[in-house]
């Protein structure tokens, strides 16, 4: 945790800049269904398991490049459609993605400590993204992307 902050630190001191994007979305767009999704995303695949998190579905996923970092891409629907991204970053990349959020999105809107994590909250309105990062020095790195307009904090 001491040194995911430290890096926060450094990136900041050095003036870490706000400039829109869609880190993972690359096309699709919030209340898509699946088959959208699939159409809109190079490279989307359906799930072979359907798992439920946070009251949504993983129905589709894809390969992708975040910050850098290589991870697979999650795509979560609800009954309006595309509800978030999920991507779990492996814990020895966090301050890598951490870097980039901060050097792409300034510094986050809301910080919440909780017992053994916390969560991180960027927003882009120009994409109209919310990005909550929940880490922990349990080896959780874990960032959702979801609509600015979802009130949920991308962990309920």
């Amino acid at each position: 945790m001491q040194m995911l902050l430290a890096a926060a630190a450094a990136v900041l001191a050095l003036g870490g800049s706000s400039s829109p994007s869609d880190p993972g979305r690359e096309g699709a767009a919030w209340g898509m269904t699946p088959e959208q999704v699939s159409a809109a995303v190079p490279g989307v695949r359906a799930v072979r398991r359907e798992e439920s998190l946070s009251n949504a579905r993983k129905q589709r996923v894809s390969d992708a490049r975040l910050y850098g970092i290589d991870v697979e891409a999650e795509y979560y629907f609800d009954a309006d459609g595309l509800a978030f991204i999920r991507f779990e970053v492996p814990f020895r990349q966090c301050e890598a993605l951490v870097d980039g959020l901060l050097t792409e999105h300034g510094s986050p809107v809301e910080v919440h400590d909780q017992v053994i994590l916390r969560l991180i909250t960027w927003e882009d309105p120009d994409a109209g993204d919310k990005l909550v990062l929940l880490y922990s020095s349990a080896r959780i790195c874990d960032l959702r992307i979801r609509s600015i307009e979802d009130a949920g904090n991308g962990y309920d």
